[in-house]
């Protein structure tokens, strides 16, 4: 995209000046890594590389999801238009550089067999007009890539098919698809047949806005547990399926048995009273390990889980590590063979 070659360039000028006895260049990274781009920095015989993930927005950075595009990469960094404190801890606390347009850099490096550390903060952000979002990825638009992505076979019917599957207007459904077309993930095969391109990029992109734009819109509250319950003893809760559904970490720990919930996800249609009767729930809203969260979607599947796409992003959103390694199973069993 032409913002993140933008970054990768702003980010060349920086680390040049920053560095001035060093050339900075830009190679491609190995097609079997999942980040941008390797940045080198060579000084006579030393040479050190980066390996660059770019994020056009600090505000929508989904850590499992870095985490797994930087998973075994030679100095992690990421590349993005502004880090400010609290994200620059949660970074360096996982080992990741990061430089920013701002001017806020932190790399932790070797060079010449000897410890290098360049840490900058405080620099505030260049005040710019926000980028228009694409129509796919707005509030909206997000719940017709959602469908999309669930049931690809969609993208031959009808906007008006799409529109009520999606529960959107018509006229959203005509923004979402531009939207799509416009970067390349819904390509016209021949007349009137259309496939989802660049699936797992799409998914990507979808989970990166689901949790900056739609999932907090839709966040009823949150909760904890009476003192004598455990989070651990989801499974002898009962739930009115499928109106209500657990997402996150029991329905990660449902569907694989890997995972010992420490926090829980459910979506409802239900009231909010309702779920928190049933499931004796009381407020906690800064700090509460139960978040429900109002159903954005149409029609349910029958069962105690929302869809595996959905758990799997629930568990890239969250800050704990352990949970990165379960999506990875998940991803392999229930959300690949979607994006084949």
């Amino acid at each position: 995209m032409e913002t993140e070659k933008q970054l990768l360039l702003a980010g060349i000028d920086q680390l040049s000046v920053l560095l001035p006895d060093y050339q900075v260049s830009l190679k491609d990274a190995p097609a079997s890594k999942r980040y941008d781009a390797v940045m080198q920095l060579e000084r006579g015989s030393d040479c050190v590389k980066l390996s660059v993930e770019v994020k056009s927005s600090g505000k929508q950075i989904v850590f499992g999801k870095l985490m797994n595009q930087l998973e075994d990469a030679e100095n992690p960094t990421l590349l993005t238009d502004y880090v400010n404190p609290l994200l620059g801890e949660k970074l360096r606390a996982r080992g990741i550089n990061y430089v920013d347009t701002a001017g806020n850099i932190y790399l932790n490096i070797g060079t010449a067999g000897l410890p290098f550390l360049i840490w900058i903060e405080g620099r505030k952000p260049i005040r710019q007009a926000e980028e228009k979002a694409n129509h796919a990825f707005t509030k909206a638009g997000l719940r017709v890539t959602y469908w999309l992505l669930i049931h690809p076979e969609l993208a031959n019917e009808t906007m008006r098919t799409l529109a009520q599957a999606a529960s959107v207007s018509l006229d959203t459904v005509h923004r979402a698809r531009a939207g799509l077309r416009q970067r390349s993930f819904l390509l016209e095969l021949s007349k009137n047949k259309w496939q989802l391109a660049n699936r797992k990029n799409l998914l990507d992109k979808w989970i990166e806005a689901y949790a900056t734009r739609l999932q907090p819109s839709l966040l009823r509250g949150r909760y904890r547990l009476l003192k004598n319950e455990s989070m651990a003893d989801w499974k002898e809760q009962t739930i009115e399926t499928p109106l209500t559904q657990w997402g996150g970490e029991p329905a990660a720990d449902g569907l694989t048995d890997f995972l010992r919930p420490a926090e829980w996800i459910l979506y409802t249609r239900e009231t909010t009273q309702t779920v928190m009767k049933r499931l004796r729930l009381l407020p906690d809203p800064e700090n509460g390990p139960v978040r429900i969260y109002k159903k954005f979607w149409p029609d349910d599947e029958p069962g105690s889980f929302v869809h595996p796409l959905l758990v799997y992003a629930d568990l890239l959103s969250s800050p704990d590590a352990r949970n990165h390694e379960v999506a990875q199973k998940i991803y392999e069993k229930y959300v690949q063979r979607l994006l084949d």
